[in-house]
């Protein structure tokens, strides 16, 4: 039996070493802040902070590094009872340089990290296959055993009822080649139920910039929702359904470090408090997520950090209750007709 309003994130934590100053690169950088990272803790963490029951499956290095990340991630109310330590390889470390308007650049520490080692046998499946939803974190597909490892889980979590949620969050540099980044992570879209990329992710996987091209080709291969973000113009979303345009909300970024995640918990978080199936969803519906989603991607980007920067229910519910939102729930679903705030126009 399913619990209501539990997700469980599959995936790697690791830090984050944050420039304290913007527009400069790492050449140049005078210091960093340390704060909790990689997309699978960025991820519960804005679920634990937006009311949704989390649990953690994942490897640290037995470091300092890991015991802090650990540590954190129980301080935010996220279940680490899935966490392991390896005895042999290191947490690992990510440096990053923030641009003038808050976009980001990385540079990965360590080679061979604890958080590839994470094995089938690590995992308490039948655990995990309780929540409603899994995510899957893109850093686990880079190499084995980990890779393997996702792999097995993704099929054996969807065998037993549970949806897969899989962020296709392109990391070039941790790549040996475009070719094999776009073959794995392709292999992990068709086991997934819920995706999330950006623009140029999908025209990176698909070959097509057209957004409705692309999530047709995208759901053609197995997820039953994608979701394509815009940075501050909004985000798009297609089913067998439906599809459509969420505006987004124009801020001041000081940090876009967690906004994606951000916008990926908040997505989770709807749809894990809805015992609805996908299927059940109207246009209306997805178009309030994302517009939900839009609101938490935006607070994200006012302060420094991922897991840090993620915004509380009670943050978002203030933000949007400062807009219009007849300005922002305007989409055009595939039936052609125009549709604003629920309310159909000839």
């Amino acid at each position: 039996m399913k619990q209501r309003r539990s997700v469980t994130c599959v995936g790697e934590a690791l830090i984050d070493l944050v420039s304290t100053e913007n527009n400069m690169t790492l050449v140049d950088a005078g210091g960093f802040v340390k704060a909790v990272g990689g997309e699978a803790a960025n991820v519960a963490v804005g679920l634990a902070r937006l009311g949704t029951r989390v649990y953690f499956v994942g490897k640290v290095g037995r470091d300092p590094f890991g015991r802090f990340l650990v540590r954190e991630l129980r301080k935010e109310g996220v279940d680490t009872r899935g966490m392991r330590y390896d005895e042999k390889c290191r947490t690992r470390l990510a440096f990053v340089s923030l641009g003038r308007s808050g976009d980001r650049g990385f540079e990965f520490w360590e080679r061979h990290p604890a958080g590839e080692q994470l094995r089938y046998s690590d995992v308490n499946v039948g655990r995990i296959a309780r929540s409603t939803i899994v995510n899957i974190a893109p850093l686990l597909l880079k190499n084995d055993p980990a890779r393997t490892s996702a792999f097995r889980i993704a099929r054996e979590v969807r065998r037993l009822g549970s949806h897969v949620a899989f962020d296709a969050n392109v990391r070039m540099a941790l790549w040996n080649s475009p070719e094999e980044a776009k073959r794995t992570l392709l292999k992990m879209v068709g086991l997934s139920t819920i995706l999330r990329l950006n623009e140029e992710e999908a025209k990176f996987l698909t070959g097509r910039r057209d957004l409705e091209s692309a999530g047709r080709l995208l759901l053609s291969k197995g997820p039953h929702l994608v979701v394509i973000t815009r940075g501050e113009r909004g985000s798009y979303f297609q089913t067998s359904n439906c599809s459509g345009h969420v505006r987004g909300f124009k801020v001041k970024a000081v940090d876009t470090t967690g906004c994606g995640d951000g916008f990926f918990a908040a997505v989770l978080h709807w749809l894990a408090a809805d015992s609805r199936p996908l299927d059940d969803f109207l246009a209306d519906d997805f178009a309030a997520m994302c517009a939900y989603a839009n609101a938490v991607g935006a607070l994200t980007s006012l302060a420094r950090g991922g897991a840090a920067a993620m915004p509380s229910s009670k943050e978002v519910e203030s933000f949007l209750k400062n807009k219009r939102m007849k300005d922002v729930l305007t989409y055009k679903s595939n039936t052609e007709r125009s549709v604003k705030h629920g309310t159909e126009k000839a």
